[in-house]
């Protein structure tokens, strides 16, 4: 398991934050999940597909008044196979839930009819819905594929013959880079708005600099490091390093190969229009040092 799985799991597998992601992005904002009532349940079912014979649900959370199960599936790459993952997960979730059923009459002894027994169900028995949805915390859209039927190959003709024959099956979508995060009261509004400046460098140090930002838990600005995609920056901040400083001195190593790879290109040029490479050094000295007032004297 990568840092990426350990430490999303940890993160949005707190109830407080759960609630608030499937309360905003599923109920527009309606308090339907109460972070008193759900309880987070570890999974991992049989599978073929994965190399280590199982698949393990990122986030499996059951809210125990209305009796739903929510899975969270995080992902920072699209998967064109994802309905087939999800239809696989809640399958997969029903089964489980059939088989705990089975075991608890099975000990008990309370099968008395051959037709309860094949069905390791009895007629009084009843599952836990499951809904699945997909957190996308990689860059821009969402590209892989949201619906079965678009794993199809076949004609509309065919699929209107069939009608609802051919069951289709989808998920809902959580796209990081377009969630309102003024929207958020927890620690999330600082992961989304952090998601959506990684590339703008200069609102991302302005985002720091906000006392919000500033007083953020060491698991929310572990979780953000990682996920702003530079390594040095993560191991400064897994190193006990504060976000802030991190960030200051990510940026500053990052000015810093800006110039020398300016100062390379420069240097070429005038290499190539003639200048001796003792008078290229003298002038590329006098206007380091001229970078190095300037930045002194902000």
């Amino acid at each position: 398991m990568g840092k990426f799985d350990i430490l999303d799991k940890k993160f949005f597998g707190d109830r407080e934050r759960f609630a608030e992601l499937i309360n905003t992005e599923l109920y527009h904002g309606k308090e339907i999940l109460v972070p008193d009532r759900l309880k987070l349940l570890k999974r991992s079912y049989p599978s073929l597909a994965s190399s280590s014979g199982e698949k393990v649900r990122d986030v499996l959370m059951q809210d125990t008044g209305q009796n739903i199960c929510y899975g969270l599936e995080i992902e920072t790459e699209s998967d064109y196979s994802m309905p087939e993952r999800v239809m696989t997960y809640d399958a997969s979730e029903y089964e489980y839930q059939i088989r705990e059923i089975y075991k608890a009459h099975r000990d008990k002894g309370e099968y008395k009819k051959y037709r309860d027994k094949k069905s390791r169900l009895k007629e009084s028995d009843f599952l836990i819905p499951t809904v699945t949805i997909v957190l996308y915390i990689g860059e821009g859209h969402w590209e892989g594929k949201m619906k079965l039927w678009e794993m199809f190959r076949v004609s509309e003709q065919v699929k209107h013959q069939l009608g609802r024959r051919l069951w289709d099956y989808d998920f809902p979508l959580i796209e990081t880079e377009y969630v309102q995060p003024e929207k958020y009261c927890t620690d999330l509004r600082e992961f989304f708005q952090a998601m959506q400046c990684r590339r703008d460098k200069k609102q991302l140090k302005e985002l720091c600099q906000t006392e919000r930002f500033r007083k953020l838990s060491r698991e929310t600005e572990r979780v953000i490091a990682v996920h702003l995609g530079n390594d040095r920056l993560f191991e400064q901040v897994e190193e006990g390093m504060p976000m802030c400083k991190a960030l200051d001195d990510w940026m500053k190593e990052e000015r810093e190969i800006g110039r020398a790879e300016e100062r390379h290109q420069t240097m070429q040029k005038m290499l190539q229009v003639g200048l001796e490479e003792d008078l290229i050094m003298s002038i590329l000295n006098c206007t380091k040092e001229e970078l190095v007032l300037a930045e002194a004297g902000r």
